[in-house]
């Protein structure tokens, strides 16, 4: 579905194009037979076939948010085949430009309603062809509450379709509007869309109670490069955390990726709740911190860092209002410690900035029994993973 693009709302799919109009009619009928809106929908939708943007099978739609009607716009409607749409034309040549061969009544057309009209009755092949593909569609005056039923056809209960619709709305209109400010075709996939739907319904509908972990595995070589190149390892270091920590801060992340990625497209939890939960994780960091620096002022700045750490991967925090696995709370805190959003040694960001951390770069460059060393701290952190 696109919006603004190839008209005011167009949806694109195997059965090919629909191209809609919408108006709204709360100060006049928009689909009056003399209305400068009707014959400019006309006429524009006429100039689109005629210059290719649109094809000669596209379907039309004319939404009038209210129940307005006219003559000339519930005629159209009525036309089903070509010898409909060809009587019509003559039909409404008559009636607009007065009888042949004279047509004197179309000197006598307001010129601002007479570019329209003679637009799209100087082309009846084309505009008997535009009747035959054109719906009315008129709604009840309430947008929202129209939308309501088409909730209920996916099996939402009816205490939470209102909270589904005013999410989806508003997905799509912070979806359109980032695209706009990108200047990309305000586009909005029917995969984009559904998994949107999906996560709404979970969460305001069936939202299970437990979010399953999605299986995964890492290799030595990974778990070293992450070792290398990662800031949340730096962050261990300042705070002299030992091998084992480090090697479980590894595989705590990695998986806490992995199931972002995999919750998110299944559509279990929203993106928005991804983002709400990352807030409630720097409360709590902060709620922490200010404890510690509190109760443990005589301790050395790193034993606060490492306390502060081992407090906060404690937590349990849910995402979307259900109870994420173990590892993802401190998985989670290592995604926010690698882009420097906390940090565990009281003056972090400074000794991050002059190098001042360990040297264990790589758990291969501490003794020939590494590998056993990494295999057995993510063996570990399983273990734990399955107690839990």
């Amino acid at each position: 579905m696109s919006v603004e693009h190839l008209d005011d709302v167009a949806r694109q799919g195997p059965d090919g194009t629909v191209s809609e109009q919408d108006k709204s009619g709360l100060a006049h009928n928009p689909v009056a037979d003399r209305s400068i809106d009707l014959w400019k929908t006309l006429h524009n939708w006429i100039g689109a076939i005629r210059g290719g943007a649109l094809g000669s099978n596209t379907k039309f739609v004319l939404y009038v948010v209210q129940d307005h009607h006219g003559a000339v716009i519930d005629r159209i409607h009525k036309v089903k085949s070509k010898a409909d749409g060809d009587a019509l034309v003559n039909a409404l040549r008559d009636e607009f430009w007065g009888a042949a061969p004279e047509r004197s009544a179309q000197k006598t057309l307001p010129p601002n309603l007479a570019e329209h009209v003679n637009g799209v009755l100087s082309a009846p092949e084309l505009a008997s062809l535009l009747f035959v593909n054109l719906t009315l569609e008129n709604g009840s005056g309430s947008p929202n509450n129209d939308l309501l039923p088409v909730i209920a056809e996916k099996a939402i209960s009816e205490s939470a379709r209102e909270d589904v619709l005013k999410y989806l709305l508003g997905w799509a209109d912070r979806k359109i509007k980032s695209l706009i400010e990108k200047h990309q075709p305000a586009i909005l996939t029917y995969d984009d869309f559904h998994k949107q739907l999906v996560g709404a319904a979970k969460k305001f509908d069936r939202a299970e109670s437990v979010l399953v972990p999605t299986a995964s595995e890492f290799s030595e070589s990974e778990v070293n490069r992450e070792l290398r190149e990662r800031t949340y390892i730096r962050q261990l270091e300042v705070v002299k955390c030992d091998d084992t920590e480090l090697v479980r801060a590894v595989n705590d992340f990695l998986r806490s990726a992995v199931d972002r990625t995999a919750w998110s497209e299944r559509g279990d939890v929203l993106e928005d709740s991804f983002g709400e939960f990352e807030s409630s994780l720097e409360r709590a960091w902060q709620s922490q911190n200010t404890r510690i620096e509190i109760e443990q002022r005589g301790a050395t700045e790193e034993d606060r860092g490492h306390l502060l750490f081992a407090y906060c991967s404690g937590l349990q925090l849910r995402l979307q209002g259900k109870d994420v696995p173990a590892y993802f709370v401190p998985g989670s805190f290592h995604t926010l410690a690698d882009s420097l959003r906390v940090g565990w040694h009281p003056r972090y960001r400074y000794l991050l900035a002059q190098g001042r951390y360990g040297t264990s770069a790589s758990i291969n460059l501490r003794g020939e029994d590494s590998s056993t060393r990494v295999e057995s701290a993510i063996d570990s952190s399983a273990a734990e993973e399955d107690e839990n």
